[in-house]
Protein backbone atom coordinates (compact mmCIF):
# COMPACT_ATOMS: atom_id res chain seq x y z
CA UNK A 1 0.00 0.00 0.00
CA UNK A 2 1.43 3.64 -0.99
CA UNK A 3 1.83 6.21 1.73
CA UNK A 4 -0.79 8.58 -0.28
CA UNK A 5 -3.26 5.93 -0.56
CA UNK A 6 -3.24 5.79 3.64
CA UNK A 7 -5.68 8.96 4.10
CA UNK A 8 -8.25 7.69 1.44
CA UNK A 9 -8.34 4.30 3.48
CA UNK A 10 -8.21 5.75 6.57
CA UNK A 11 -10.97 7.80 5.64
CA UNK A 12 -13.16 5.17 4.60
CA UNK A 13 -12.76 2.66 7.95
CA UNK A 14 -13.35 6.14 10.26
CA UNK A 15 -16.65 6.49 8.09
CA UNK A 16 -17.88 3.10 8.50
CA UNK A 17 -17.32 3.00 12.17
CA UNK A 18 -18.59 6.33 12.93
CA UNK A 19 -22.04 5.81 9.89
CA UNK A 20 -22.03 2.13 11.84
CA UNK A 21 -22.27 3.13 15.80
CA UNK A 22 -25.46 4.02 16.44
CA UNK A 23 -24.54 5.96 19.99
CA UNK A 24 -22.34 8.40 17.16
CA UNK A 25 -25.40 8.93 15.25
CA UNK A 26 -27.66 9.71 18.14
CA UNK A 27 -24.95 12.46 19.23
CA UNK A 28 -25.00 13.91 15.89
CA UNK A 29 -28.69 14.73 15.84
CA UNK A 30 -29.15 15.12 19.52
CA UNK A 31 -26.73 18.29 19.97
CA UNK A 32 -28.02 20.07 17.33
CA UNK A 33 -31.64 19.12 18.46
CA UNK A 34 -30.88 19.79 21.86
CA UNK A 35 -29.65 23.92 20.80
CA UNK A 36 -33.09 24.46 18.66
CA UNK A 37 -34.43 23.32 21.58
CA UNK A 38 -33.34 25.98 23.79
CA UNK A 39 -33.41 28.18 20.88
CA UNK A 40 -36.66 27.79 20.79
CA UNK A 41 -37.63 28.03 24.84
CA UNK A 42 -35.66 30.50 25.44
CA UNK A 43 -33.96 32.70 23.04
CA UNK A 44 -31.21 32.61 19.64
CA UNK A 45 -28.54 34.27 22.50
CA UNK A 46 -29.04 31.79 24.94
CA UNK A 47 -28.99 28.83 22.20
CA UNK A 48 -25.58 30.46 20.96
CA UNK A 49 -23.62 30.77 24.19
CA UNK A 50 -24.28 27.20 24.78
CA UNK A 51 -24.02 25.97 21.12
CA UNK A 52 -20.13 27.78 20.93
CA UNK A 53 -19.51 26.21 24.66
CA UNK A 54 -20.19 22.63 24.06
CA UNK A 55 -19.54 22.68 20.22
CA UNK A 56 -15.77 21.58 21.28
CA UNK A 57 -17.25 18.41 23.24
CA UNK A 58 -18.40 17.69 19.45
CA UNK A 59 -14.18 16.42 18.87
CA UNK A 60 -13.94 14.96 22.17
CA UNK A 61 -16.93 12.67 21.36
CA UNK A 62 -15.51 11.89 17.88
CA UNK A 63 -12.11 10.93 19.35
CA UNK A 64 -13.33 8.49 22.50
CA UNK A 65 -11.07 5.37 22.00
CA UNK A 66 -9.00 6.82 18.91
CA UNK A 67 -5.96 4.51 18.63
CA UNK A 68 -5.94 1.80 21.85
CA UNK A 69 -8.55 -0.83 19.89
CA UNK A 70 -6.89 -1.13 16.76
CA UNK A 71 -3.59 -1.69 18.26
CA UNK A 72 -4.72 -4.55 20.51
CA UNK A 73 -7.51 -6.22 17.96
CA UNK A 74 -4.08 -6.96 15.52
CA UNK A 75 -6.43 -5.82 12.34
CA UNK A 76 -2.87 -3.69 11.56
CA UNK A 77 -0.53 -6.30 11.10
CA UNK A 78 -1.81 -7.88 8.41
CA UNK A 79 -0.20 -7.01 4.84
CA UNK A 80 -1.56 -3.48 3.89
CA UNK A 81 0.00 -2.13 7.14
CA UNK A 82 3.33 -3.76 7.05
CA UNK A 83 6.71 -2.19 7.24
CA UNK A 84 5.68 0.51 10.33
CA UNK A 85 2.92 1.76 8.30
CA UNK A 86 0.13 1.02 11.16
CA UNK A 87 2.16 3.89 12.44
CA UNK A 88 0.77 5.87 9.72
CA UNK A 89 -2.37 4.97 9.47
CA UNK A 90 -2.94 5.55 13.31
CA UNK A 91 -1.40 9.35 12.29
CA UNK A 92 -3.80 9.63 9.92
CA UNK A 93 -7.19 7.71 11.93
CA UNK A 94 -6.03 11.24 14.55
CA UNK A 95 -6.48 13.73 11.30
CA UNK A 96 -9.44 11.98 10.16
CA UNK A 97 -11.02 12.15 13.14
CA UNK A 98 -10.33 15.61 13.49
CA UNK A 99 -11.47 16.72 9.82
CA UNK A 100 -14.75 14.74 10.16
CA UNK A 101 -15.26 16.60 13.66
CA UNK A 102 -14.67 19.97 11.91
CA UNK A 103 -16.66 19.57 9.09
CA UNK A 104 -19.70 18.53 11.18
CA UNK A 105 -18.72 21.86 13.66
CA UNK A 106 -18.97 23.75 9.81
CA UNK A 107 -21.97 22.58 9.01
CA UNK A 108 -23.35 23.06 11.74
CA UNK A 109 -22.17 26.65 12.46
CA UNK A 110 -23.47 27.44 8.98
CA UNK A 111 -26.95 26.46 9.73
CA UNK A 112 -26.92 28.38 13.19
CA UNK A 113 -25.63 31.47 11.29
CA UNK A 114 -28.46 31.15 8.92
CA UNK A 115 -30.92 30.79 11.91
CA UNK A 116 -29.33 34.21 13.22
CA UNK A 117 -29.35 35.86 10.25
CA UNK A 118 -32.90 34.97 9.75
CA UNK A 119 -33.76 35.86 13.05
CA UNK A 120 -31.79 38.83 12.98
CA UNK A 121 -29.93 37.56 16.08
CA UNK A 122 -25.83 36.35 14.91
CA UNK A 123 -23.00 39.09 15.15
CA UNK A 124 -19.85 38.56 13.62
CA UNK A 125 -18.07 38.20 16.55
CA UNK A 126 -19.83 34.59 16.40
CA UNK A 127 -16.99 33.40 13.54
CA UNK A 128 -14.11 34.26 16.22
CA UNK A 129 -15.80 32.37 18.71
CA UNK A 130 -16.20 29.65 15.82
CA UNK A 131 -12.83 29.38 15.34
CA UNK A 132 -11.84 29.18 19.48
CA UNK A 133 -14.32 26.44 19.66
CA UNK A 134 -12.77 24.75 17.01
CA UNK A 135 -9.26 25.10 18.04
CA UNK A 136 -10.36 23.74 21.75
CA UNK A 137 -12.34 20.80 19.85
CA UNK A 138 -8.40 19.78 18.09
CA UNK A 139 -7.19 19.90 21.43
CA UNK A 140 -9.55 17.31 22.17
CA UNK A 141 -8.66 14.97 19.86
CA UNK A 142 -5.20 15.04 20.22
CA UNK A 143 -5.22 14.95 24.16
CA UNK A 144 -7.65 12.13 24.01
CA UNK A 145 -5.99 10.49 20.94
CA UNK A 146 -2.95 10.36 23.20
CA UNK A 147 -5.05 8.85 26.34
CA UNK A 148 -6.52 6.43 23.78
CA UNK A 149 -3.11 4.84 23.59
CA UNK A 150 -3.15 3.68 26.90
CA UNK A 151 -7.33 3.50 27.51
CA UNK A 152 -9.80 2.35 25.24
CA UNK A 153 -13.48 1.67 24.73
CA UNK A 154 -13.84 5.52 25.63
CA UNK A 155 -12.24 5.57 28.49
CA UNK A 156 -9.90 7.98 27.53
CA UNK A 157 -13.18 10.70 27.22
CA UNK A 158 -14.59 9.38 30.19
CA UNK A 159 -11.49 10.00 32.16
CA UNK A 160 -11.56 13.86 30.85
CA UNK A 161 -15.10 14.66 31.58
CA UNK A 162 -14.75 13.04 35.31
CA UNK A 163 -11.65 15.54 35.31
CA UNK A 164 -14.04 18.48 33.91
CA UNK A 165 -17.03 17.23 36.50
CA UNK A 166 -14.19 17.71 39.38
CA UNK A 167 -13.10 20.80 38.35
CA UNK A 168 -16.35 22.56 38.11
CA UNK A 169 -17.89 20.94 41.38
CA UNK A 170 -14.72 22.97 42.72
CA UNK A 171 -15.65 25.90 41.08
CA UNK A 172 -19.26 25.99 42.19
CA UNK A 173 -18.04 25.16 46.08
CA UNK A 174 -15.94 28.20 45.61
CA UNK A 175 -18.84 30.68 44.34
CA UNK A 176 -19.99 32.36 47.46
CA UNK A 177 -20.10 36.15 48.71
CA UNK A 178 -16.29 36.80 47.74
CA UNK A 179 -14.87 37.02 44.47
CA UNK A 180 -14.01 33.43 42.66
CA UNK A 181 -13.07 32.30 40.03
CA UNK A 182 -16.43 31.67 38.21
CA UNK A 183 -16.83 36.27 38.90
CA UNK A 184 -12.80 36.72 37.14
CA UNK A 185 -14.57 34.46 34.53
CA UNK A 186 -17.40 36.30 34.00
CA UNK A 187 -15.61 40.01 33.38
CA UNK A 188 -12.57 38.37 31.94
CA UNK A 189 -10.22 39.75 34.23
CA UNK A 190 -7.91 38.14 35.98
CA UNK A 191 -6.23 40.60 38.99
CA UNK A 192 -3.16 38.68 40.27
CA UNK A 193 -0.85 35.84 39.41
CA UNK A 194 -3.17 33.49 41.34
CA UNK A 195 -6.24 34.04 39.31
CA UNK A 196 -4.30 33.42 36.52
CA UNK A 197 -2.65 30.33 37.23
CA UNK A 198 -5.81 28.86 38.39
CA UNK A 199 -7.72 29.35 34.92
CA UNK A 200 -5.09 28.64 33.60
CA UNK A 201 -5.13 25.16 35.03
CA UNK A 202 -9.17 25.60 34.28
CA UNK A 203 -8.61 26.32 30.60
CA UNK A 204 -5.71 23.12 30.07
CA UNK A 205 -9.08 20.71 31.49
CA UNK A 206 -11.83 22.35 30.38
CA UNK A 207 -10.45 24.25 26.99
CA UNK A 208 -13.68 25.41 26.07
CA UNK A 209 -13.58 28.64 28.34
CA UNK A 210 -11.47 30.38 25.37
CA UNK A 211 -14.76 30.97 23.67
CA UNK A 212 -15.55 33.70 26.08
CA UNK A 213 -12.66 34.88 27.73
CA UNK A 214 -11.41 37.71 26.00
CA UNK A 215 -7.71 37.35 27.02
CA UNK A 216 -5.70 35.56 23.98
CA UNK A 217 -3.39 34.45 26.26
CA UNK A 218 -5.79 31.63 26.90
CA UNK A 219 -6.26 30.95 23.92
CA UNK A 220 -2.25 30.58 23.08
CA UNK A 221 -2.18 28.26 26.08
CA UNK A 222 -4.62 26.06 24.19
CA UNK A 223 -2.89 25.89 20.95
CA UNK A 224 0.50 25.50 22.37
CA UNK A 225 -1.13 22.50 24.56
CA UNK A 226 -2.50 21.24 20.84
CA UNK A 227 1.19 20.93 19.79
CA UNK A 228 2.27 19.37 22.95
CA UNK A 229 -0.14 16.66 22.59
CA UNK A 230 0.39 15.88 19.12
CA UNK A 231 4.54 15.66 20.05
CA UNK A 232 3.67 13.22 22.86
CA UNK A 233 1.12 11.10 20.52
CA UNK A 234 3.30 11.06 17.85
CA UNK A 235 6.38 9.92 20.20
CA UNK A 236 3.73 7.39 21.33
CA UNK A 237 3.41 5.98 17.80
CA UNK A 238 6.86 6.23 16.68
CA UNK A 239 7.74 3.50 19.32
CA UNK A 240 5.11 1.42 18.98
CA UNK A 241 5.69 -1.87 18.14
CA UNK A 242 2.21 -4.17 17.47
CA UNK A 243 2.91 -7.91 18.75
CA UNK A 244 2.85 -11.11 16.57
Amino acid sequence: MSDTALFPLTWRIVRRRLAGSPPAIAAALAFPAFVAGIGLVDSYGTAAKLFFFLLPHVFLAAAQDAVRTDIESGVLENALFAGGRFRGFLRAKIAVLAAVAAGYAAVLFALFAAWGLAAGGFEARFFVRFGLAVLAGLYYVALAGTLSRFLRAGSNVLVILLAQTAVLLGLVVSAGPRTGILDYAATGRFPGLGPNIVFAGLTAILPNVVVYVRQPLFAAEVAAGLVLALAVFDRLIRRLELRK
